[in-house]
């Protein structure tokens, strides 16, 4: 089909009438033994220079690669199919891919984009809140994990396994992705830990301790079920984000406590509170991470305790069983991290063992000199 101006016939008159101004174009050509279609406006209003963009769009069409007009929302939804569906993660990722076709546009060509485009994204996406309530900004490392990471993800996939011709040199990732503050450990020092527990409800105290104890993140602990312990072998089972269901070992004075907990709490929870409101004052109630980190806000204001977050409470069991143990590699596998280079934040404990080191080092080499020196004398006689 040639060109063409769209029409229709109007109601009212029966004639025929033009719905736009502009010509359009519409053909059919086979592209690696399949036959495509392509059509659309020309934003042409003469059929001449109509006929002469149809032959442009023509060799176009033929030249690019097989799959060069694919958009982003084709290879998001492809790259769900073909790479994350199925897998613990995939709840995330599809978050970060809906942010990055709300940001970016799912109509885009992937061959269009550009590093300006991903920055903007990011730069957007720096700029919301985490949600209609909570006002506080996006953390940059979400911001990267969503935006940037997500979209190096799919444009890799897109050249090198479904042949989409882009220039992933173009694009300048380490300009776009935002500074990201260095975590910092905290822990409980002088009496902090005393008044800490002074000031926490006794119905919170078994969870907090198995908290101290064994170092699992909160929803992690939060998140445990009667089904999912392992009383002979004394090991529960945990969601871990990015692993899924996993098992970690616990003591035998821990398995004691869990068992015990999980006979009072409603369900399947292990872990419950009594309630101290009327009518359901005394009732058992699921601790969940939203209710547990507004009691553990209140004790540390009433502790007087200040720059002290509800991770923290991870960070003290990993900096006080490092001290213990003076093994990192045994931390890591405690903290169920996947990377040492995650427990690496906590080796400022051995800095203790460092200086020792050094206060042995100058006795020893002090008493070397004084033997010298005394040796020199007697010589000298």
């Amino acid at each position: 089909m040639s060109v063409f101006r769209a029409r229709k016939r109007d109601r009212e008159t029966g004639e025929w009438v033009y719905t736009s101004p502009y010509y359009h174009f519409d053909f059919v050509l086979t592209i690696d033994g399949t036959r495509r279609r392509f059509h659309g406006s020309t934003g042409e209003t003469t059929k001449s220079r109509a006929q002469k963009f149809e032959e442009r769009e023509k060799r176009r069409v033929r030249d690019q690669g097989p799959n060069d007009h694919m958009t982003l929302g084709q290879a998001c939804l492809r790259y769900h199919e073909e790479v994350i569906k199925g897998k613990s993660s995939e709840v995330d990722e599809l978050i970060a891919i809906k942010h990055c076709c709300r940001l970016i546009g799912s109509d885009r060509r992937l061959t269009s984009l550009t590093t300006d485009d991903i920055a903007i994204a990011v730069r957007k996406r720096a700029g919301e809140t985490k949600g209609k309530k909570n006002k506080t900004l996006v953390a940059p490392a979400t911001v990267n994990r969503q935006i940037i990471e997500i979209m190096r993800k799919v444009l890799k996939r897109a050249k090198r396994v479904w042949h989409v011709r882009i220039d992933l040199d173009a694009f300048d990732w380490s300009s776009m992705r935002l500074k990201e503050p260095k975590e910092r450990v905290r822990e409980f020092v002088g009496d902090e830990a005393d008044r800490f527990w002074d000031a926490m409800r006794e119905d919170y105290g078994p969870f907090v301790w198995f908290l101290l104890s064994r170092g699992l993140r909160v929803n992690a602990a939060a998140g445990m079920s009667k089904d999912r312990l392992d009383e002979p072998r004394c090991r529960i089972q945990i969601w871990i984000k990015g692993e899924g269901w996993v098992w970690v070992p616990v003591t035998k004075e821990q398995m004691t406590v869990i068992v015990q907990e999980a006979k009072k709490a409603p369900g399947k929870a292990v872990w419950s509170y009594e309630m101290q409101r009327h009518p359901n004052r005394g009732k058992r109630q699921e601790i969940t991470y939203t209710g547990f980190r507004r009691t553990m806000a209140t004790a540390l204001k009433a502790a007087g305790i200040t720059d002290f977050r509800i991770h923290d409470l991870r960070h003290d069991f990993a900096s006080k069983l490092l001290r213990a143990t003076r093994d990192l590699a045994l931390v890591k596998n405690a903290l169920k991290h996947a990377d040492i280079s995650s427990t690496i934040r906590y080796a400022h404990v051995l800095d203790e063992d460092v200086r020792e080191g050094l206060e042995a080092l100058d006795n020893a080499s002090h008493l070397l000199v004084c033997t010298s020196l005394d040796k020199a004398k007697k010589q000298g006689k």
